[in-house]
């Protein structure tokens, strides 16, 4: 349990609201790891085919 911290929070109801807000966590997130981990993720959910073009949205969006 080294890796976990307990939180206190309040989260929406509305799924659509939920899933909103975890996208945006998930961003947050990911834009703390280093590109390599970054790709490595990408790589993970999205498969190496289809890495590039998924940085490239992300620079598009975040500006990086």
């Amino acid at each position: 349990m080294d890796s976990y911290r307990v939180t206190v929070g309040v989260e929406p109801t509305n799924d659509y609201e939920k899933a909103k807000q975890d996208v945006m966590q998930a961003m947050i997130s990911i834009r703390k790891l280093p590109l390599h981990q970054q790709r490595m993720l990408a790589e993970e959910f999205v498969g190496a085919a289809n890495v590039t073009a998924l940085i490239n949205i992300f620079q598009q969006i975040f500006g990086r």
